[in-house]
């Protein structure tokens, strides 16, 4: 009888966000396929779990996916993991996992820590709806139609970019995305955490030395309505005025204000604004 292949999602940076579920996994498997070794051994070192590990990365993937598949046949539970969050996300592990599919081994997800959902969850942007972009390629046209994807897309971008690199990369999209808010997560869950809402006329913060990728959400663009309002500012700011209202409205406008970093004034005047656009249609 064929084993099973679990894909599990490990901690970000933080060794104790990793689940029971996935804490039990990893010491029932008879095999641990990692994209490094060196960093899977020391969560291994931490929860004293000895098991057999071996490498699988971008650069091996392919070639030894064959041999992982025939042990998953043999009927050994191989778990799939990734440096941080879960295998297959920007990460290495698709081709092991459309391999035993191909074979008819169960896979089976363990999910877990997301770097991605942790910056939406804090951003205080709507996470209804949003566009991943992964890594930014490098260089080339590759990069063009990337940046290109970013201007176009109308709805929230999240993306990964390395420490080396986001200077140049936030340069490049605070040229695409004037008036939209930009948050900027670096080191998550670790002890140099920061999560800023990125002011483009301000310095970046510096990369220092930080090891981890950043991770970057980029707000919805803007929709002007015909009368001039804008559409999508009102109706968040009107959202978070209708959750933070007691019955002082003047201190909820200002915890309000405080929170997006925004003048008073103007969050007053966008929330009668979308008082207004609300009214209209349900009159409509």
């Amino acid at each position: 009888m064929p084993g099973t292949l679990f894909v599990v999602a490990t901690p970000i940076g933080n060794l104790e966000d990793l689940t029971f579920r996935a804490l039990r996994i990893l010491r029932e498997v008879h095999l641990i396929a990692a994209e490094d070794t060196r960093r899977t051994s020391k969560l291994l070192a931490h929860y004293d779990i000895q098991k057999p590990l071996v490498s699988l990365h971008e650069h091996n993937e392919s070639r030894e996916t064959p041999q992982l598949v025939e042990r998953l046949c043999r009927g050994e539970d191989i778990a799939l993991v990734s440096d941080a969050g879960t295998p297959g996300i920007s990460d290495p592990g698709q081709h092991l996992v459309a391999g035993a599919r191909t074979a008819g081994v169960a896979v089976v997800p363990i999910p877990g820590p997301s770097a991605i959902t942790a910056i939406l969850s804090a951003s205080g942007l709507p996470g209804t709806k949003f566009t991943f972009m992964g890594f930014p390629p490098s260089s080339g046209q590759e990069r063009e139609d990337w940046l290109s994807a970013i201007k176009d897309e109308v709805g929230i971008v999240v993306f990964f970019e390395s420490p080396h690199r986001v200077g140049r990369t936030m340069n490049d999209v605070a040229t695409l995305s004037v008036d939209r808010p930009i948050v900027i997560g670096r080191e998550l869950t670790k002890i140099h955490e920061s999560l800023v809402l990125w002011d483009k006329n301000e310095a970046l913060p510096p990369a220092g030395d930080a090891k981890g990728e950043f991770v970057v959400v980029i707000g919805q663009k803007s929709v002007a309505h015909k009368d001039g309002v804008d559409g999508t500012e009102a109706d968040r700011l009107f959202g978070l005025i209708t959750e933070h209202v007691t019955t002082d409205e003047d201190a909820a406008l200002r915890g309000v204000a405080s929170l997006l970093q925004r003048p008073v004034k103007r969050v007053r005047s966008a929330i009668k604004k979308a008082r207004i656009l609300k009214r209209r249609g349900e009159e409509a």
